[in-house]
């Protein structure tokens, strides 16, 4: 048991400790920071397109050492960022680890999500290949525990660029044929569209990678549905050929990634594999997408000529997905006002026994509406459903548009007719006229010549 004075001690002999240890850490850091290790977070932010430099302490005289350097480089999301690097020159990775110990460089990319990615350590002398990402957070960590002191360290230049001019990745394909097929990208306000693998639906070429990149409005995201698949006999022949719908903000990194399966989905053997309603389509979470198509082989003998060839797919610019998230429900209802909201349906797994789930309910441009394509999720046909008698009453006013514009046609045809007919009345009336008055002026004359008397 620890009386009073006991406990006033013990607390007293603990804030002398604590003063110690303050003035212990002072001391350290006054010296690293004397010694020119100290390193202090540096922030970089810019909402428009822009570029810049970042180099290690002191380049390109040779870097000290421990260091701890921070590069933050962030920007709006409309904005990605990318690293080119002009000089590195750091020490060689330990010979008896293969690790970078000595001095390295981490390359930290923050999607959209707010997740990490971690690169590898970088050092040596050799220059590193360019960081391009379409991300618009960056992290870069400059970390030595020995210094050579002739290693000069690092000049990196960033370039803060506008999303809009980041075209799609560069396509390949083997037969020229095809070259014009393979790849490509929407158009600036297209609303809708369809992609079709290169020689669809006959056959597709061997060893080509092709990239179209579908992009739309900020605000607004893309529905990709798959109309027909067919790309080998069996799904075990994803080597053969495959398609893959990614996020077009997906961090495409060289290590593996567990957060894939959310940013894209892959294709391969026939649609068979994908009977159920929703395994053929794909909703972006913003607005970019790319869809790629990378073949290693042509298809199989037992393929060609028995159907179609390849893949075709429906894209869809959509304004809302309704439902979705409570937080964005008021905010999509208010931007869907002014346009079309699929119906959605319900989905029934087995019929009587009330085993159903509601479709999406997408919201789409107006303009998309009756325009001969299915625009709606799998399964909800709603933007193409009253077509039919909307065709019949727009035919049945073209009609009788026409029958209208034929008679004012005829009776103004008729009364230029009878106008005709008039004038030429009056016209052959005074002419008759002209003429009488002419022959009674000669019988006049022929009166008043005097005749010789008779002898």
């Amino acid at each position: 048991m620890i009386r009073s004075s006991d406990t006033t001690t013990v607390i007293y002999n603990h804030s002398n400790n604590n003063r110690k240890n303050n003035r212990l850490i002072l001391l350290i850091f006054l010296i690293d920071l004397t010694s020119g290790s100290y390193c202090a977070i540096k922030h970089i932010n810019s909402s428009t397109p822009t570029t810049g430099i970042i180099e290690s302490p002191g380049f390109p005289s040779p870097y000290s050492a421990p260091l701890d350097c921070v590069f933050n480089i962030s920007t709006d999301n409309s904005n990605v960022i990318q690293l080119f690097f002009l000089n590195f020159d750091l020490a060689e990775k330990n010979k008896l680890s293969n690790q970078c110990l000595d001095a390295y460089l981490l390359i930290v990319v923050v999607d959209r999500h707010g997740r990490h990615h971690v690169g590898e350590r970088l050092c040596g002398n050799s220059l590193p290949a360019e960081i391009t990402t379409m991300q618009s957070g960056i992290q870069v960590q400059f970390v030595t525990t020995t210094s050579k002191n002739y290693h000069k360290g690092f000049k990196i230049q960033y370039r803060i660029l506008s999303e809009e001019i980041i075209s799609e990745p560069r396509s390949f394909v083997t037969e020229p044929i095809y070259s014009n097929v393979c790849g490509g990208h929407s158009m600036k306000n297209q609303l809708s569209g369809e992609i079709t693998s290169p020689g669809y639906p006959l056959t597709y070429p061997r060893n080509s990678t092709c990239n179209w990149l579908i992009r739309v409005e900020r605000g607004q995201r893309i529905y990709i549905r798959i109309v027909h698949l067919h790309l080998a006999p069996t799904i075990a022949e994803c080597d053969r050929a495959s398609l893959t719908i990614l996020d077009g903000y997906k961090h495409e990194s060289t290590y593996s990634d567990r957060n894939n399966e959310i940013s894209e989905a892959r294709f391969c053997g026939s649609q068979l594999y994908y009977s159920e309603e929703g395994m053929k389509s794909y909703m972006s979470s913003d607005n970019r997408l790319l869809v790629r198509f990378i073949t290693t082989d042509n298809p199989p003998s037992s393929m060609l000529g028995a159907e179609r060839v390849g893949f075709k797919i429906i894209w869809t610019a959509v304004e809302g997905l309704l439902g979705e998230n409570e937080n964005l429900r008021k905010e999509e209802n208010e931007r869907c006002n002014s346009q079309f909201v699929c119906d959605g349906g319900q989905i029934c797994v087995e019929q009587g026994h009330g085993i159903c789930a509601s479709r999406s309910r997408l919201c789409i441009s107006k303009s998309l509406v009756c325009d001969g394509v299915h625009n709606c999720v799998e399964g909800d046909f709603s933007d193409e459903q009253h077509c039919y008698s909307r065709e019949i009453v727009t035919s049945a006013a073209l009609g009788f548009t026409f029958i209208v514009l034929t008679m004012l046609i005829f009776v103004c045809c008729d009364q230029i007719r009878k106008r005709r007919r008039l004038r030429e009345l009056i016209r052959e009336r005074r002419n008759n006229t002209n003429n009488n008055n002419t022959s009674n002026g000669k019988c006049t004359r022929s009166n008043n010549v005097r005749l010789p008397p008779n002898r």
